[in-house]
């Protein structure tokens, strides 16, 4: 099921993930993968889950039906495991965004594809 969302953030993990589906390979394969299970990462990735299951339910509904469609084009990246993980959880990050309650959540999670597609550059943002 594909969900055509309304909200911006929608929009925003959908780009996402359509500019990494157009890297190259190497550049989702990196000489160091990201660390997911330490602080700050952690810390970080604990919050935007919070925020996920904070959110209205409505909202908590529409992300529910997009996500399944935005996981299976990250697992069809030629990525390393962790680097899809990350891709991951950077999706679920930038659709937290309205109830996050520092910027800083976004900033850790989003880390490991800042320097490939900067979170400026996504959405006109």
């Amino acid at each position: 099921m594909t969900w055509e969302g309304g909200f911006a953030e929608a929009a925003v993990a959908r780009e996402f993930v359509e500019r990494l589906a157009r890297l190259e390979p190497s550049a989702l394969r990196p000489a160091v993968p990201p660390v997911l299970d330490r602080d700050p990462y952690l810390s970080a990735w604990t919050n935007v889950e919070a925020a996920l299951g904070d959110a209205p339910a409505p909202d908590r509904d529409r992300i529910e039906q997009l996500l399944p469609e935005l996981d299976a084009r990250l697992e069809r990246l030629e990525a390393d495991p962790r680097m899809r993980e990350a891709a991951r959880r950077a999706v679920r990050g930038l659709l937290a965004r309205p109830w996050l309650l520092t910027d800083e959540s976004l900033t850790f999670v989003y880390e490991p594809f800042e320097s490939v597609v900067p979170v400026r550059s996504l959405g006109g943002r």
